[in-house]
């Protein structure tokens, strides 16, 4: 059975964080085509093609850069590999380097080598055809950018070391019983290029791929000798009995225009397809009787005579080739906007290409009718400009579809979109009644001893934005202040809402306003219904040691993210992050969710946090570690000296492969891309982190601690729980202050004018800070106790305060925090 794998791809762009696209996120591997050795031998020689054999003069530069990774391999076969190199890099076009990596090792008797992509994609923004996968050194080629960097390679080979046969001069003087390397080499690095496909035998039918949707973009031109589509699943369906018996028909060609032209005949290439189906050979070659030895076409033959050699892959090849796509033309144009009035439309255009066009073949198709009728129009060239511009007259309000067509001089006919006219462009001449379209990441909290916030908007519109703004509100009040958000570059609006006179547990409510440039002044208004609320949180004083079990809810910290709660299938409150947390499911965008604990830790000799947790959250490929581009999704706890930015890990990401039982569940309810299984409190496991480990911080320091989660797009699961938490706390701290639960009390409780504090304790105590917040966090008072005699007794007056949740927070001077809570009636 031929194994087709989806693989995570290594990216080498420079994305937010590990953003990816989804379509470079699934990158298909499979095995590559098999060269094999005859016992033959013919002698031969077709030299190397013009192109590169005139490559001294200054009209025959290379087109392409192939950097070969050599593994194994000694000076010998290395320099006829690079010589076969060169000539390719004079037939092909790209303008990013295309990566190889060849491996000299020992194969199977009668192998020569072997060559293939290394991964393919699908519905790339620049793929010719929809739902056809693509070698990804093409893919690179379309996209005019590297979709995987150097130490990913964009073909893999492998040449036989056992083969005592070889020939490695480059002058294709082949002795009669030896193989030209050269030749080899040149065939390789074809099926590198895309030169295969995904056609198999399974269970005696033929098939493409049980776990993939789509054939490679070669098996799109594999028809049989009626004209027939192999992919055509009404012919042949997938698998079928039916598909097996064309593969070994002896009847298969390669539907490519640009081959039987440069053939000069009215044949399409002829595949080998033998009566036997060969896995390593069928279809993905030329048939050898067609093309024998001496034939200009023979390098893509299955089998190499010895003494054969070949220098040139031949015109059918590169035809081949051509038609996959090596040889394109690319429209780039601005789409047309949405205008109110008609009028005159001036349409820009411009051409690349690596062949030649016909510059009076691009054109301007539209309809008002999705295409059951259609006009054109030829766009003509401005040589002031360097670009193709045509200006439209007369059109009536109405809508309007449209795709630009152009034709090269081989004929070769190439749109914008890629697939028009199933694909078109669209535009509206009109009065608009389209509102603007608008995101917006809410803000999560603001720092009391900054109370500043960035406000992020994209905002696009059919017609064009005429504003943005903010309105928003402090605590009660109902008087709405605004914000006028400038534009800055794109889509993209940024304004600083900058505020003074808050305090801890205030709050802001706000709305985001976009208005278009219309006469109708269409607006847009998120959220949609209320208000987006976040709090002003201040950071407390540093302690020495934190405790929280989180059977209480506490303001304790800072995040809209995570919540204090007792969840389902838990048998008391925790620390929770979002259930499931969500990824982004969008292109180039992440999630993290933080927590920040508002008391910064004086750390001492006892450097040691402890809490229980469970993390269900989307593991990384097998072996991947914490920082590698494949890591995907992971908690961590990190540290810094200011609280606002500089995190450092206080230990490193790490994801459900932590925990067997974790890993397990999280992968036995997988749902498309995520993960339905659900946290429980079984689950828990201790996690117990030294602070200074990690070389971040030392004792002494001062720091600040978050918890984070961090979420890729694509996948996803139930998330992160966290409860018990310790810090430097017994039986980790200095001086514990040891006491009965019963013996720090509050009373009476509920309480309406006098609130009596009493407390007894084991050890002496010295002085102790009180701090009284409501149950916004806001702190409404803090004094400073005296503890006599191990005793502490005091007393608040608070017939002031209105009715309500409060707590009382006890902060001793070893930096022991013990925390209680009242009802004021």
């Amino acid at each position: 059975m031929r194994q087709f794998l989806l693989c995570m791809v290594i990216t080498g762009l420079a994305l937010s964080s590990l953003a990816q696209n989804k379509w470079k996120k699934e990158g298909v591997q499979i095995p590559a085509p098999i060269c094999y050795g005859s016992s033959h031998s013919h002698q031969s020689f077709i030299k190397a093609p013009s192109q590169y054999l005139k490559r001294l003069k200054s009209t025959q530069e290379k087109k392409s850069s192939i950097i070969v990774t050599y593994i194994g391999f000694e000076d010998e076969p290395k320099q006829a590999f690079q010589y076969a190199v060169e000539i390719w890099e004079h037939l092909i076009a790209s303008p990013v380097p295309i990566y190889m990596t060849a491996r000299w090792t020992a194969l199977d008797e009668g192998v020569l080598g072997s060559c293939g992509p290394y991964l393919y994609f699908e519905n790339f923004e620049a793929a010719p055809k929809k739902n056809r996968y693509y070698p990804v050194a093409l893919v690179e080629k379309l996209e005019a950018m590297e979709i995987t960097d150097a130490t990913v390679p964009d073909l893999i080979a492998q040449f036989n070391s056992d083969n005592d046969n070889w020939y490695f001069g480059t002058d294709g003087q082949t002795p009669d019983n030896q193989y030209d390397f050269v030749s080899v080499v040149l065939h390789e690095i074809a099926h590198g290029l895309g030169y295969t496909g995904f056609f198999y035998e399974q269970d005696q039918q033929g098939t493409y791929g049980d776990i993939l949707p789509y054939p490679g973009i070669f098996d799109e031109f594999v028809i049989n000798g009626s004209d027939e589509q192999l992919i055509d699943t009404e012919i042949f369906p997938n698998p079928s009995a039916e598909l097996l018996q064309a593969f070994t028909s002896n009847n298969l060609y390669f539907e490519s225009s640009t081959a039987k032209q440069a053939s000069g005949t009215d044949t399409y290439p002829r595949l080998y397809a033998p009566t036997s189906f060969d896995e390593g050979s069928s279809i993905y070659h030329l048939n050898e009787r067609t093309y024998q030895v001496g034939n200009a076409n023979s390098l893509m033959t299955p089998f190499f005579d010895q003494a054969e050699a070949i220098h040139d892959p031949g015109p059918l090849t590169l035809g081949m080739l051509a038609d996959m796509g090596w040889v394109y033309t690319s429209i780039r144009h601005q789409p047309i906007e949405d205008r109110e009035l008609a009028g005159p439309i001036t349409l820009e255009a411009g051409i690349k290409t690596d062949s030649e066009i016909d510059s009076t073949s691009l054109i301007f198709v539209y309809s008002n009718d999705a295409f059951t009728n259609a006009d054109t129009l030829p766009i003509s060239y401005a040589q002031e400009k360097d670009l193709f511009v045509l200006t439209i007259n007369d059109l009536a309000e109405g809508s309007y579809h449209y795709y630009l067509a152009v034709t090269d001089t081989s004929q070769r006919n190439y749109y914008l979109p890629g697939t028009a006219p199933s694909d078109y462009f669209e535009f509206t001449i009109g009065a608009d009644l389209i509102q603007p379209l608008v995101t917006h990441t809410p803000v999560k909290y603001m720092l009391e001893s900054e109370l500043r916030a960035e406000i992020l908007v994209t905002a696009t519109d059919n017609i064009g934005i005429e504003q943005v703004s903010m309105t928003y509100l402090i605590n009660d009040s109902e008087t709405p202040n605004t914000l006028a958000i400038p534009h800055q570059e794109g889509d993209h609006y940024q304004a600083t809402l900058q505020l003074s006179g808050l305090m801890d547990g205030d709050s802001i409510r706000y709305q985001i306003i976009a208005t278009d440039s219309s006469s109708n002044k269409n607006q847009t208004v998120l959220p949609a219904d209320g208000y987006y609320t976040f709090r002003v949180d201040g950071l407390y004083e540093a302690v020495r040691a934190y405790t929280n079990n989180f059977n209480a809810d506490t303001r304790d910290f800072i995040s809209s993210d995570f919540f204090i709660g007792t969840e389902p299938r838990f048998n008391d409150g925790a620390l929770h992050s979002p259930h499931p947390y969500p990824s982004p499911d969008e292109d180039d965008l992440t999630y993290n969710f933080t927590c920040l604990l508002k008391y910064p830790i004086v750390l001492t000799d006892r450097t040691k946090m402890t809490f229980n947790e469970v993390v269900l959250v989307e593991p990384g490929e097998d072996g991947s570690l914490f920082g590698d581009d494949d890591f995907w999704d992971y908690v961590i706890v990190e540290g810094s000296l200011n609280g606002t930015d500089k995190w450092l890990p206080l230990i490193d990401g790490y994801d459900s492969r932590e925990n067997t039982t974790w890993l397990s569940n999280y992968n036995n309810f997988i749902q498309g891309n995520n993960s339905t299984a659900t946290g429980r409190s079984n689950y828990y496991i201790a996690r117990e982190i030294n602070l200074t480990d990690n070389g971040s911080f030392e004792k002494g320091d001062t720091i600040f601690i978050r918890f984070r989660l961090f979420s890729d797009p694509y996948a996803h699961g139930w998330g992160w729980a966290i409860d018990d938490l310790s810090i430097q706390d017994p039986p980790t701290a200095t001086n514990e202050i040891t006491y009965s639960p019963g013996e720090l009390i509050l009373y009476p409780n509920p309480v309406r004018t006098d609130l009596f504090i009493k407390g007894s304790f084991k050890s002496k105590a010295d002085r102790v800070k009180l701090s009284l917040f409501n149950s916004h966090g806001q702190l409404l008072n803090q004094e400073e106790l005296a503890v006599n005699n191990k005793q502490l007794t005091h007393s608040i007056q608070l017939e002031s305060l209105p009715a309500g949740l409060y707590f009382v927070n006890f902060t001793f001077e070893n930096g022991q925090l013990i925390s209680r809570k009242f009802i004021k009636h």
